[in-house]
C-alpha cells in the first residue's frame, strides 16, 4: 500500500502546487513524474520541506540520486524519501530525519454526524485551520490558498455555535487523503480531531475508497490519532545529497 499512498501524496500536492500559482503566490511551485519517480519543486525557502523525491525503489534509487543533483534544483537538492528498509549504500547520501506516512485501508465505520458541518463557509474554516496550525507567513500564504480550492473537501466541527476544528480531504482514484487538520490552541483537548478524522473516514468509505493516507510529524497528536483509529505508519527515512 505504500506504493499507493505515495501515488496519492503526489497527487494532492499537485494540487497545491497548482492553487498556489492560480492564486500568484511568489516562486516555481511543480510537482512532475519521472522514470517512476515523484518529484516536488517549491523554490520558496519557508517551504523547503516539500521539495521531495518519492516513489523510490531499489531499482530506481540510481535515477533517484542523479534527478537529485539535475541542475533545475538550482544547486539546493531535494530531500529523497525512502522506504523502510531501503539502504541507499554507496550513494553519496546523508541521513535527513523521518518522513512517517499512515495508510488506514477503509471499511464501514460508524461515525456521528453531530457538529460536522460539511460545507463551511470558506473564510471561517481558513480562520480555523490556520488558527490551528500556528505557522508563519509562507505556509499560511500556501494552506491558504491549497484549502481553497474546490478539489479539496472541508469540514468544521461546531460546539454551540462556535467552530473549533477544521479538517480537509482529497480524493485521488482508489485513496483519499487527510490533510490538513487542525485545532486552535483554545480548543484543544477535547478530541475534536479524532471526530472530525472518523467522519472523514466514514464518508470516504462510504463511497468506495480503498484507503486514506495522511503525513504527520512523529509524535505529534495528529499521529497519535491516526494510530488509534488503526493506521499503520510507515517510518520513510529522508536522505539529502552529502
Amino acid at each position: 500500500m505504500l506504493t499507493e499512498a505515495e501515488e496519492v501524496i503526489h497527487a494532492r500536492t499537485a494540487v497545491a502546487c497548482e492553487a498556489a500559482t492560480a492564486a500568484g503566490l511568489p516562486g516555481r511551485f511543480e510537482a512532475w513524474r519521472e522514470d517512476g519517480l515523484l518529484a516536488v519543486l517549491v523554490t520558496a525557502p519557508d517551504l523547503r520541506f516539500l521539495r521531495t523525491i518519492s516513489g523510490i525503489t531499489e531499482e530506481n534509487l540510481p535515477r533517484a540520486v542523479h534527478l537529485a543533483g539535475a541542475s533545475c534544483w538550482d544547486g539546493d537538492p531535494p530531500t529523497l524519501v525512502l522506504p523502510p528498509g531501503l539502504l541507499p549504500r554507496d550513494t553519496g547520501l546523508v541521513p535527513a530525519g523521518v518522513r512517517p506516512i499512515a495508510t488506514l485501508p477503509l471499511t464501514e465505520l460508524a461515525a456521528s454526524d453531530a457538529g460536522v458541518d460539511t460545507s463551511p463557509d470558506l473564510d471561517v474554516f481558513l480562520r480555523v485551520l490556520l488558527d490551528g496550525y500556528e505557522s508563519g507567513a509562507a505556509v499560511t500564504a500556501f494552506m491558504a490558498a491549497e484549502h481553497a480550492d474546490p478539489r479539496i473537501r472541508r469540514s468544521m466541527l461546531v460546539e454551540a455555535g462556535v467552530p473549533i476544528s477544521a479538517a480537509a480531504l482529497s480524493s485521488h482514484g482508489p485513496g483519499v487523503l487527510l490533510g490538513g487538520s487542525a485545532t486552535p490552541r483554545a480548543h484543544r483537548g477535547k478530541g475534536a480531531q479524532a471526530r472530525l478524522l472518523l467522519h472523514g473516514l466514514a464518508e470516504a468509505a462510504r463511497e468506495g475508497h480503498r484507503f486514506a493516507v495522511a503525513t504527520a510529524v512523529e509524535g505529534s497528536p495528529s499521529l497519535s490519532n491516526l494510530r488509534r483509529a488503526g493506521a499503520r505508519v510507515h517510518a520513510r527515512q529522508a536522505f539529502r545529497l552529502g
